[in-house]
């Protein structure tokens, strides 16, 4: 794995009050700086204390800097923001999202570093109805914490997000160096973007190329998965390869239109002999990926146009044996606690017609959309 680091510990977090507990523990360590950016942030009992925490780690002279999408995060209130600056919390927005040149740009990114020691990261965004409903369960969801060497690589990877969106803070960002790393831990770690007007396209060409070299085996948690040629193209050479291919789907889901889109493949899955399987516990959200029990990524990237032509995307690379083994006890209790689709269950001739029709006004729009994006490149 070209680019990786060795000297990194490695462990899964889990959505719910794991997740929570994690954010706590970390920021409340932090001596020197916190970078912390996501997607959705909502203002409930559960984020408050994550908040509070920040607050602290600034009286403790701890520089904390927040980068919040503008869409994902716009119910977050103008009061709290000067709350936050109040307690000398530097906040800033991702793009506005009433711009109408960058409405389709998106910072779908979760990631916390805290002094370059340790970074939280992975597909989780902060807030009650995902991480703690009531009466329900979390969503599946995941997350890991790298503590080691490779969290100065993901530092530098994201430093030009915040240069941006903090300017006059340039010179305080290239004080914050790597720190001594004293582990004897062999996982190996990379930190993959995908950021298209960027020519940044690692995510993805990392899973066309663990695939294609694939020996027996592949797990795929599958979320508002709309896959294109390319990929479809890896999974059926993969299967004349005779590998086991296992995706898992939600049977519910928090955009219905993508859901049945999602169903539009599973002739194909089926057809080429990939097995599919429905989770029903709760809404899928997670980004999660293993092959040949030692290949794992973790991130916000999702297999579809917008994640990869759109969005800013990051996940973790690693290569890791005794990781993988936690990670296919996970792929294991999810499948166990699914249904397997069979050819018998797929919907009807006149559904699927439907199903086709939906898949490509999505795909439609999705590419006018791109139109601006190509504009921007240009300009």
């Amino acid at each position: 794995m070209k680019g990786a680091s060795s000297k990194n510990k490695v462990n899964l977090i889990r959505n719910g009050q794991q997740f929570i507990d994690a954010n706590l523990e970390l920021i409340s360590q932090a001596k020197n700086f916190i970078f912390l950016h996501t997607y959705i942030f909502e203002e409930d009992q559960i984020t408050n204390k994550i908040l509070e925490e920040l607050k602290y780690a600034a009286k403790r002279d701890v520089h904390v800097f927040i980068i919040f999408d503008a869409f994902g995060s716009q119910d977050f209130r103008d009061k709290k923001i000067e709350e936050l600056n109040r307690n000398k919390i530097y906040f800033s927005f991702f793009t506005p999202f009433l711009s109408f040149q960058n409405y389709n740009r998106r910072l779908h990114q979760k990631v916390l570093i805290i002094d370059n020691l340790h970074c939280l990261l992975g597909g989780i965004n902060y807030a009650k109805k995902f991480n703690l409903p009531e009466n329900n369960y979390p969503w599946l969801d995941y997350a890991c914490i790298v503590s080691g060497e490779e969290v100065y690589n993901t530092f530098l990877k994201v430093l030009p997000l915040y240069k941006k969106s903090f300017p006059s803070h340039k010179k305080l960002f290239n004080s914050f160096r790597a720190p001594q790393v004293d582990l004897t831990n062999v996982s190996m770690v990379k930190t993959n973007l995908n950021d298209w007007t960027r020519n940044k396209k690692q995510i993805f060409k990392s899973y066309l190329s663990a695939i294609s070299k694939s020996e027996s085996e592949i797990y795929l948690l599958a979320t508002y998965f709309i896959p294109g040629k390319k990929l479809l193209n890896a999974l059926k050479k993969a299967k004349k390869r005779n590998i086991n291919i296992h995706l898992i789907f939600g049977s519910k889901s928090d955009h219905p239109v993508t859901r049945i889109i999602e169903n539009y493949f599973y002739n194909w899955y089926l057809s080429n002999g990939i097995k599919i399987y429905e989770y029903d516990k709760s809404i899928i959200h997670g980004k999660l990926a293993m092959i040949d029990n030692h290949w794992i990524t973790i991130g916000s990237y999702n297999h579809n146009f917008i994640s990869r032509y759109a969005n800013l995307e990051i996940n973790y690379e690693i290569l890791d044996k005794s990781f993988g083994k936690i990670i296919k006890k996970e792929f294991e209790n999810i499948i166990n606690n699914s249904t397997e689709i069979k050819e018998g269950s797929l919907q009807s001739k006149k559904n699927r017609i439907l199903v086709g029709a939906f898949y490509f006004l999505t795909n439609l729009v999705t590419w006018l959309s791109l139109i601006f994006l190509l504009k921007r490149k240009k300009d």
